[in-house]
């Protein structure tokens, strides 16, 4: 990988001169700025120095290179693909001996149509996102990128007083855009399994992410169902008394994990090759999917920081098809 793909992310070097002039502040944000930029060269280079390992012990002697394409279902677009995916591409290649090119997708349906027609051959996407695709196709899950704090709940303003989930019956939650694992269905179920029907006793709102905490605020709705590790991180610093004004009322469990699929047009045997591969250069395929930059220059993957890869069943998302059944969505549901 070229050396420039290591350098200071563009904006940053163009405010480095402003801060520079501005005396009272200047120096605190420069250092701030080096400490920036030394966390993601030093996350580069040491995924550059973990792919120049040659691991072949991984590979089979005898295996033949084979063509591959992989999708990312969420990232739309090449630029975007090889930016925040094309180092862990790197990595994959390296541990299994195969090329993988990129296959743009635009929806969940376009990743089935594509593993349908034996255009695509891997996908890595959400748990509900599979649990669809899954029943649309056959394709098989693979590997789980399995990373902490991935759970869902219900927060509500401590002024409201609403301290028990039923007492939200009657009013309006807002939730994340429909499809979202950990901010749709996973607190439908929050609230199923707490005795509310979220299809019957409370009004659905379904609102950007962004825009889920400023509707409670403003009192448009009770309460939001969100992504827990998400909504703590958002910045409440110009509230009165930031988290102290508000409650998780409910949580999940641990939700199943964001996925590799493998199509169904593929043998068992090539499915366990690259399985396999990833399970034996775990700690180089991690550092692949850390190194990913946005297009701000910054981590594009953060949010798997910790993360392990972890083989997966299609058993492990019966949860997720559990919460098909209770946002009003059956055909997704198990089947008896």
């Amino acid at each position: 990988m070229p050396e420039q793909a290591f350098s200071t992310p563009e904006t940053f070097t163009r405010l480095q001169p402003f801060f520079r002039k501005n005396e009272t502040n200047g120096e605190y944000l420069n250092f701030l700025l080096c400490r920036f930029n030394e966390r993601v060269i030093t996350m580069r280079k040491l995924f550059t120095t973990m792919l120049a390992v040659a691991l072949t012990a991984a590979v089979s002697a005898t295996a033949v290179a084979k063509d591959y394409k992989i999708a990312v279902t969420d990232i739309q677009g090449m630029d975007a693909l090889i930016s925040e995916w094309g180092p862990f591409k790197e990595a994959l290649e390296k541990a299994t001996g195969h090329s993988f090119e990129f296959f743009p997708v635009t929806s969940q349906t376009a990743t089935a149509e594509a593993l349908r027609s034996k255009k695509l051959d891997f996908a890595i996407t959400g748990p509900a996102e599979y649990v669809a695709i899954n029943k649309l196709t056959n394709a098989e899950a693979m590997i789980g990128l399995a990373r902490p704090d991935y759970y869902c709940g219900i927060v509500v303003k401590n002024a409201d007083g609403i301290n028990r989930v039923s007492d939200l019956k009657g009013k309006a939650v807002s939730f994340a855009n429909p499809g979202s694992t950990s901010g749709h269905f996973c607190p439908m179920q929050v609230l199923r399994d707490h005795g509310i029907d979220p299809m019957k006793d409370i009004k659905v709102v379904h609102t950007k992410k962004n825009l889920q905490h400023t509707g409670l605020v403003r009192g448009d709705t009770a309460g939001i169902g969100v992504k827990i590790s998400s909504w703590i991180k958002y910045d409440r610093s110009k509230e009165a008394n930031g988290n102290g004004d508000y409650k998780v009322l409910a949580r999940s469990g641990d939700l199943p994990y964001d996925m590799l699929m493998g199509a169904g047009h593929l043998t068992a045997a090539e499915r366990d090759e690259i399985k396999n591969a990833i399970v034996a250069n775990e700690a180089m395929m991690v550092a692949g999917i850390l190194a990913g930059l946005d297009d701000k220059g910054e981590v594009a993957n953060d949010k798997y920081e910790g993360t392990r890869l972890l083989p997966v069943n299609d058993s492990d998302y019966d949860m997720v098809r559990d919460m098909y059944i209770t946002a009003g969505l059956p055909e997704f549901g198990i089947q008896d």
